[in-house]
């Protein structure tokens, strides 16, 4: 509700909800409505706005000037873009044709639920060019993590990228994907990895561990200490 900014039960009610497995009922929409009213009138009431709400605002302000604000904006990580944000650059562009360019990855949208460009007046059909060459992922690794995905991504609006042909510029050794039957299984034998390529001449500070959340953190902590290395948690 307040990614789009919905203002009346009405637009709640009525706005298209893309990527949901599980339709909610009206009925419990519209108890979920009168608890998010609650929430904007004590946020209005300690005077605290979103960040939603900031980006709609100043797009507000931009859309009437007569002149526009900058000449021309250009915009990285695309694909992570919100509803409000896309708002505010759709103001900042106007109805200039090249006022904005955009970069991005379809393959890599993980923080936003999908979403119409071209209903917020963003309308990059048949405007857009996808770059296939891969500069900064090995062969192996690009082909492991294309599994993920399908042959081909698409957007709400029918932009697509065609990912068979994309090509890596450097190869490298191919991922090991394990699975274990406990986390103290997993940690043995991150630890007795880790050993081995110290052994081959690998230092401390080449090696990263990476967990899911910070609940993972000690099975990270149990394989490092496993291969008896010194090592630092980044944390905040």
């Amino acid at each position: 509700m307040d990614a789009w900014q919905l203002d009346s039960w009405e637009s709640y009610r009525d706005v298209a909800r893309l990527g949901r497995k599980t339709r909610l009922p009206e009925v419990q929409r519209a108890v979920l409505w009168q608890i998010f009213e609650r929430v904007r009138s004590d946020l209005t009431a300690r005077k605290i706005v979103t960040s939603a709400r900031v980006f709609t605002a100043v797009a507000a302000a931009i859309r009437p000037l007569p002149h526009p604000v900058f000449d021309y904006a250009v915009i990285d990580e695309s694909q992570d873009l919100s509803v409000a944000h896309l708002r505010f650059l759709a103001a900042l562009g106007g109805d200039r044709p090249d006022a904005l360019f955009f970069a991005g990855d379809l393959g890599q949208r993980i923080f936003q639920q999908p979403f119409s460009w071209k209903a917020l007046g963003v309308d990059i059909r048949g405007r857009s060019r996808t770059l296939r060459v891969n500069y900064r992922t090995s062969h192996q690794i690009r082909q492991q993590a294309d599994r993920l995905l399908g042959g081909v991504v698409s957007d709400v609006d029918g932009i697509s990228e065609d990912r068979s042909d994309t090509v890596s510029l450097f190869s490298g050794p191919p991922p090991q994907i394990r699975a274990f039957a406990s986390g103290s299984e997993e940690s043995a034998a991150v630890g007795a990895w880790i050993t081995e390529l110290t052994a081959a001449g690998l230092l401390p500070h080449e090696f990263g561990v990476f967990v899911r959340s910070a609940a993972q953190v000690p099975r990270a902590r149990a394989a490092v200490k496993a291969a008896g290395l010194p090592f630092l948690v980044l944390d905040e």
